[in-house]
């Protein structure tokens, strides 16, 4: 068992479960859970198996991203932002960042190994989000729906990632 795509798996379903049954009010919410809840699976995983640290490219350069979108996540609700507009930046930017690290992860694990081919799906998921995010004009249910989705989906593949055995 791969106990960081397990607790990222666990991350990316809570917020898709949140997203699509508790309607959550305000959506800049959904940005400050997934990054707290992304940095609760983070540090988990490195009480939980001892190989990764938080100098780990595999757990530490994901994790920079999700802690400053949420900040600036909580950032914009307490000035009262424009809802929609920030969160049509933070999720770019939240994406544009998990292409470039999950890119930088590949090529550092390779890509032809196990991790490698994750890293690079996930980055192909959120290159797609990144797209919806920063180029379609889309109302804020949609936008929201779209983020839910892509947290669904990559719940999915990070579970059946961190349960397929290592070869």
């Amino acid at each position: 068992m791969n106990w960081l795509l397990a607790t990222r798996a666990v991350a990316h379903g809570v917020v898709a479960i949140m997203i699509t049954f508790a309607q959550i009010d305000n959506v800049l919410n959904s940005l400050v859970l997934f990054g707290s809840l992304y940095l609760a699976a983070s540090l988990g995983t490195t009480f939980l198996d001892r190989r990764y640290k938080l100098t780990s490219p595999s757990v530490g350069l994901p994790l920079i991203a999700p802690m400053v979108v949420a900040t600036l996540a909580v950032a914009a609700l307490w000035l009262q932002l424009d809802t929609l507009l920030a969160f049509r930046i933070l999720t770019a930017l939240l994406m544009g960042w998990f292409v470039i690290s999950e890119i930088v992860v590949a090529n550092k694990v390779g890509r032809k190994t196990l991790q490698g081919r994750e890293a690079v799906i996930t980055a192909v998921f959120s290159a797609v989000m990144l797209g919806l995010a920063a180029g379609a004009n889309l109302r804020e249910q949609d936008l929201v729906g779209f983020f839910g989705a892509y947290n669904a989906l990559l719940a999915v593949h990070l579970g059946i990632a961190a349960a397929t055995p290592k070869k």
